[in-house]
């Protein structure tokens, strides 16, 4: 009975440092899951701090941006830029104009100065100051306006120079330098001053915190006068320019960094304290306590418990060896009975072992390709450190993927309409098929899903021509059964832990997706698309994607044409060019169908032969299909989504493009539409800010600018071909918005 109640202890005492083990790990479990919430909590409050003031402050700056752009289209301003010398007429039109276009912007909290610098006068809302004491009047020394002059193009973003806060003596004003080029005029510089105080608060609910205002230098410091820590601005130095960096922690302090998507070289930087282990400690162990102590209790009571139920059969068995041993003792020559018992109980045991194990390998074999994907995930996105992948690599029976690693990335296109019509297929399952039967049942390959849309099939030791034979044949056999649009990518050979790098170069391919009629891309076969081109800046696919999303046709049009005339028009394109350049636009288009909700196949599904017509078009056709293609993806963007009086100025912008050559009308705009007059002006007026004649006269002269470049027509050919009949109406015209007759115009090209 002694032995019993031993062994009985025993149990209960391994029970209870199970418990207290148990305990031990759930607290600390507790504790650090509200240090992490803790931690999280205040990360968020900071991101939503720098997003909420770096959105608000790039607000501020876009508006004045876009004043200063608005300005620059007066005529005062452009009879002033033009003007030889110091005329005071042309000044007082332009300080008129400064305080007229203000009014709706006095709120804002910036003021604007306008000068050529030859002249020494700044003219202002406020008067015109000599250059000297406007420069006093704002604060900062004559060094910044040297320094910005002198910089190189390539350290100047957008023309545009910030001062710095070490050259500014008022810290509640920053001042932004633009200069505003002409190869035949001298510079004009635009002086925006912008009040501190209106664009970004100086209070934060953490105290500790400090926000700048960076460029190459600090623009300005909120909150504290504090310099900023050095160790952050080797970070910044080595960002990329559109990259934003958040949680950067510098010893006792994180950083935030995001860039400012209107001035291309000015940062936000947040520097905040960050919060110790030990305070969040202080703040949560009283109400962690609690729940522990409570965990401990139920825990010895459940270890009470089980111990007495694991007792139990063990209590029981004890018994049936006490009985067997009497009953042994009893009947001598019942041995053999007994004997035979215990063997059936033996391999009754045994076989109900084997039924686990079986039970346990199945799920193993189930949950082993789970724990592959993981594995290959974590490779694959740069979580995985290499001791982790070593210890890993033979419990999963991965060694043979160590090296010699070639990915194919297959991105699918039409998803989201193939599952409105079928249920959803499991593509992996399919792939994984398809290849096994082509490789003849050879386990050199994974195949891993990254999302909805794009999978990553991983292949050990084979070649770049047999993957790309795999690709083709999965490609042309799931796009005939499935009808959806898929682009394989194949990578250069890579070991395990240099798939980062892999997947990287697989996505390098993607952008040139649309540039080769390929549907499988290797590095090899887009060396010749990764020639450098003019193309455009990313401000201008933006500007054009607003304008399609606002049903915006005009201002469209006038835009794409401008980037179609410095890319076509000023460079001699190679074939390898142009085929880039019909990428980029491509790109674009695609990026102006995603904003809208929609997607590039399933508009090529609507219009099959369009998108061929324009990568087929050669450099002479290239604009026309260029226009032809973007009208239909403007239209099948905003069908069913405008008004009918925002479709109807979609039109009436196309028919003034179509007709602006001859001498066109309101009345005959409104005799082709069925509409009146005064409507048609107002609806055109509301659209494009400007009179119709205006627009009109600015298009014939675009044109009658394009056929002089080509020195093959006189001015009085030139005047019929745009649908002036006077000629002179059309010398006038064209001196109101160029600034120079046509004859001297076209001297200055000769």
């Amino acid at each position: 009975m002694m032995v019993k109640r031993k062994f009985l202890y025993k149990m209960l005492t391994l029970f209870v440092v199970i418990v207290l083990l148990y305990s031990a790990i759930t607290s600390s479990i507790i504790f650090y899951k509200s240090y992490e919430m803790s931690d999280a909590q205040n990360n968020h409050s900071r991101l939503l701090y720098i997003d909420q003031n770096s959105n608000y402050a790039d607000f501020k700056f876009r508006i004045a941006m876009e004043f200063v752009y608005k300005v620059s289209t007066l005529q005062s301003l452009i009879d002033y830029r033009y003007s030889d010398d110091t005329n005071y007429l042309y000044i007082a039109n332009l300080y008129n104009d400064l305080i007229d276009q203000l009014q709706g912007f006095g709120q804002l909290g910036f003021t604007l100065g306008i000068t050529k610098l030859t002249d020494n006068l700044v003219i202002t809302a406020a008067g015109t100051f000599s250059i000297k004491d406007y420069l006093n009047e704002l604060g900062i020394q004559a060094e910044a306006l040297d320094r910005f002059r002198n910089l190189q193009d390539e350290s100047l973003a957008s023309n545009t120079y910030i001062v710095p806060q070490a050259m500014s003596g008022t810290p509640g004003k920053i001042v932004m330098i633009h200069q505003t080029v002409n190869s035949k005029l001298d510079p004009l510089y635009f002086f925006i001053v912008v009040d501190s105080v209106s664009l970004l608060p100086r209070t934060v609910d953490n105290l500790q915190g400090n926000f700048y205002l960076y460029t190459d230098e600090i623009v300005g410091s909120y909150l504290h006068n504090e310099e900023l820590d050095p160790a952050i601005l080797t970070r910044i130095e080595s960002m990329n320019g559109q990259e934003d960096l958040n949680h950067v922690r510098l010893g006792s302090t994180v950083h935030y960094i995001h860039h400012s998507k209107v001035i291309p070289n000015l940062a936000y930087i947040y520097s905040s304290e960050m919060t110790s282990f030990g305070v969040i400690f202080r703040e949560i162990w009283k109400t962690a306590l609690f729940p522990s102590m409570l965990l401990l209790v139920f825990g010895i009571a459940l270890a009470y418990m089980a111990t007495r139920s694991s007792y139990k059969p063990i209590r029981q068995l004890l018994q049936f060896l006490d009985e067997q041993r009497g009953t042994n003792a009893a009947a001598p020559n019942g041995g053999h009975a007994h004997q035979t018992h215990e063997l059936a109980y033996i391999q009754s045991s045994i076989e109900q072992v084997y039924s686990i194990n079986h039970a346990l390998q199945n799920k193993l074999d189930h949950s082993i390709v789970h724990l592959r994907e993981d594995f290959f995930r974590k490779a694959i996105y740069g979580i995985a450190g290499e001791e982790w992948i070593r210890e890993n690599l033979s419990a999963l029976q991965l060694e043979r993927f160590r090296d010699e690693l070639r990915l194919a990335l297959l991105e699918c296109e039409g998803m989201d309409t193939l599952h409105k019509t079928m249920p959803a297929p499991n593509l992996s399952f399919l792939f994984d098929t398809m290849i096994k039967e082509m490789r003849d049942g050879c386990d050199d390959y994974f195949v891993l899903p990254l999302d909805k849309n794009k999978y990553c099939i991983i292949f050990h030791n084979v070649s770049s021509e047999n993957v790309k034979q795999v690709a083709e044949s999965v490609i042309a056999t799931i796009e005939k059964d499935l009808s959806l649009d898929i682009t394989a990518y194949i990578s250069e050979t890579y070991r395990l832990d240099e798939l980062t790098s892999a997947l990287q170069e697989l996505l390098r391919l993607s952008n040139y997706q649309y540039a080769t009629a390929s549907k499988v891309l290797t590095s090899e076969s887009v060396t010749n698309l990764e020639e450098t081109v003019w193309h455009y800046p990313l401000e201008t696919e933006t500007c054009l994607i607003n304008y399609v999303n606002s049903n915006d046709l005009g201002k469209a049009y006038e835009l794409l044409r401008d980037v179609l005339d410095k890319n076509v028009n000023h460079l001699a394109l190679s074939p390898a060019n142009l085929s880039n350049l019909k990428h980029s636009f491509l790109t674009t288009f695609k990026r102006c169908l995603n904003a809208n909700g929609k997607t590039l196949n399933q508009f090529v599904r609507e219009y099959p032969d369009q998108l061929d017509q324009f990568m087929e078009a050669p450099v002479s056709k290239f604009t026309e299909k260029a226009f032809a293609l973007f009208e239909l993806i403007f239209n099948y963007c905003n069908k069913d989504k405008f008004s009918l009086e925002s479709s109807t100025a979609s039109q009436i912008f196309i028919y003034i493009h179509q007709h602006f050559d001859r001498d066109l009308s309101l009345t005959d705009i409104a005799s082709h539409f069925n509409l009146s007059e005064s409507y048609v002006s107002k609806l055109l007026k509301n659209s494009l800010d400007i009179n119709f004649k205006q627009y009109v006269n600015s298009l014939k002269v675009k044109r009658a600018k394009e056929l002089f470049n080509q020195g093959n027509y006189k001015v009085h050919e030139v005047a019929a071909i745009v649908g002036c009949n006077n000629t002179n109406t059309f010398i006038r015209i064209f001196k109101q918005y160029i600034g120079v007759s046509p004859g001297e115009y076209v001297k200055s090209l000769g």
